[in-house]
C-alpha cells in the first residue's frame, strides 16, 4: 500500500490526514484516515474506505483528492510527489570557464 501523510495548523493543535491506497485481493482500495496532534499525544478517528474495480478510477481519485488538499493548504510531508509521476531526470551543476550551467540526465 502506498501512503501519502498530510497536516495542516489548526488552533492549538495540528491535523493530520493520511491517504493509504493500493491493489488488496484484486480490488483497489482508498483509505481516508483523519487524526490530531495535540499536547495530549497523538490520536486517529476510524478511516474511510473506498473500494475501486479498476486502478485508474482509484488513482484519479487521489489525485483529485491530492489537488482539493493542496487548495486548501494542508501540507504534503511524504517524500513521494505523486501515485503516477515518475522523476524522469536529474539535474547537473555544472560551471565551465565560470559560466554556470544545468544539465538534464534522463
Amino acid at each position: 500500500m502506498n501512503e501519502l501523510y498530510y497536516t495542516k495548523p489548526y488552533r492549538r493543535s495540528i491535523r493530520t490526514l493520511r491517504l493509504e491506497f493500493g491493489e488488496v485481493n484484486d480490488k483497489f482500495l482508498l483509505k481516508f484516515i483523519d487524526g490530531e496532534i495535540n499536547l495530549k499525544g497523538k490520536s486517529e478517528f476510524s478511516p474511510i474506505e473506498k473500494v475501486y474495480d479498476d486502478e485508474q478510477e482509484m488513482l484519479k481519485n487521489v489525485w483529485e483528492t491530492r489537488k482539493q488538499l493542496s487548495d486548501e493548504r494542508w501540507i504534503l510531508r511524504t517524500k513521494e510527489e505523486s501515485p503516477t509521476s515518475k522523476q524522469t531526470s536529474f539535474i547537473t551543476l555544472k560551471t565551465n570557464n565560470g559560466d554556470l550551467s544545468l544539465e538534464f540526465d534522463n
